[in-house]
């Protein structure tokens, strides 16, 4: 059994319907939402993006148990908060997906985009068409979702990224991997080799006084034998 749901479409024009009906307004190329009814545990539910300004074709997702009132939205982005990084590479478009507090971070699962870029926009840019990633912001950077090339027409080359979750989002040119996270526990740097020569200094003290030790104590038994000698010698010329 499918979850029942209404649209709220960026296209503009007549209505249309779902399994529960609804109707269909917005500004045209600006945004797409979707509000379902219910939502099935195990089903997969999407919204599908029927403007091409957007450059998102489609979102999906799947929920582990029965949602109700949940509603998603996809929408493009001229600008970001100025919370939001810059991005390092040349950006293709700029991205919103929003969600309805029914539908809990926990109770998205295996979500995926689905988008497109013009080819005259890599020619352009001189981008391969395996130069292009979809990007998250997440923790207060810019992660590279996993993305694949899926199929290509006559004006645009199309992909799909798997996302753990809703956020900013931008489709851009793949850039390389960011250093290490400010924090993370560098190598040993070279300054730390003295202190750890000094710490291993003490340690061999100890053997030093064991060998001085030693010797006092051979030099004390050669001192005890000659004095011995000497006397057992004394005492035969008295006889």
């Amino acid at each position: 059994k499918q979850g029942s749901y209404t649209v709220t479409s960026s296209g503009g024009g007549g209505g249309s319907s779902g399994a529960g009906g609804g109707s269909s307004s917005g500004v045209t190329g600006q945004f797409e939402k979707k509000v379902w009814t219910s939502i099935n545990a195990g089903e997969t539910a999407s919204v599908a993006v029927t403007n091409g300004v957007v450059g998102v074709t489609e979102v999906s997702f799947s929920v582990p148990q029965t949602v109700y009132g949940a509603w998603v939205q996809v929408g493009k982005k001229e600008a970001f908060p100025k919370s939001v990084p810059s991005f390092s590479g040349k950006v293709y478009r700029n991205l919103e997906i929003t969600k309805g507090p029914a539908l809990k971070n926990e109770l998205v699962k295996d979500a995926k985009v689905n988008f497109k870029v013009e080819k005259k926009w890599l020619a352009d840019n001189k981008l391969p068409k395996e130069n292009v990633a979809l990007y998250r912001h997440q923790d207060g950077a810019w992660k590279q979702l996993s993305t694949r090339f899926a199929q290509e027409d006559d004006t645009h080359v199309h992909y799909s990224a798997e996302t753990p979750g809703f956020s900013y989002f931008l489709i851009g040119e793949k850039v390389a991997e960011a250093a290490p996270v400010a924090g993370e526990a560098p190598a040993t740097p070279a300054e730390e080799v003295p202190a750890e020569a000094a710490e291993e200094a003490p340690a061999e003290a100890p053997a030093m006084e064991k060998k001085g030790l030693s010797l006092s104590l051979v030099l004390a038994l050669v001192a005890a034998v000659v004095v011995v000698a000497a006397v057992v010698a004394y005492l035969r010329k008295r006889r």
